[in-house]
């Protein structure tokens, strides 16, 4: 295990992109969030704004129900668009994983790496302390922020499951995982850091 690939799966709003930068900044190693959605837009001609449309979607969240349009159409466009999205971001991470050590954050990188050598981690965190952060980082009120928690950890859910043999959020998908309410974001770096010599002593072991 020369380099270190980190995966970060995280609930939203428990701090997972945070942990990922300071986590970075500690390894000194880069961090790809929407960094990742950019270089996968430059090196397969897809527009930005669409990658980031059908970000950690499913195919069929994609479908409008238009009562007048040809259902079956309708959904074979939709898949088409979120395949070709989904696999030029799946290349991108494994060209990443490829060429040097790396965080990833979301974007289903612990299932399409599994062949890798890598520390897969699950942050998570209380519901409050969740739909706190959100509402405080996008200045939004409780039940705004309530509904945003739910959609979006509905959406990553599905679209992890879809592209996974294994569950979103579920022990077996993970080597660990984290909450930030009990640990703090600064505790759940220093674990994460703690935890690559011991990942790679078991690697050897094998």
């Amino acid at each position: 295990m020369d380099k270190t690939i980190i995966c970060i799966g995280r609930e939203y709003g428990s701090g997972g992109r945070e942990i990922g930068e300071k986590l970075a900044n500690k390894l000194n190693i880069p961090c790809y969030d929407k960094l990742l959605l950019k270089q996968a837009s430059e090196e397969f001609g897809i527009s930005n704004s669409r990658i980031e449309e059908m970000d950690e979607k499913p195919p069929k969240s994609l479908f409008s129900g238009n009562p007048f349009a040809d259902t079956a159409m309708m959904m074979q466009t939709f898949y088409s668009e979120s395949e070709q999205t989904t696999n030029a971001v799946r290349k991108t991470i494994e060209k990443i994983a490829s060429d040097k050590s790396c965080i990833i954050i979301g974007r289903c990188a612990s299932s399409f790496l599994k062949t890798y050598p890598i520390v897969s981690v699950f942050i998570y965190a209380d519901e409050k302390d969740c739909i706190k952060r959100i509402m405080d980082r996008n200045n939004l009120s409780i039940k705004d922020a309530e509904q945003r928690f739910k959609r979006v950890n509905r959406l990553r859910k599905q679209y992890f499951d879809f592209y996974s043999d294994t569950k979103w959020g579920k022990p077996e998908s993970y080597d660990f995982m984290l909450s930030t309410s009990a640990l703090g974001v600064n505790g759940c770096v220093e674990l994460i850091a703690n935890s690559i010599p011991l990942k790679k002593e078991a690697s050897h072991n094998e």
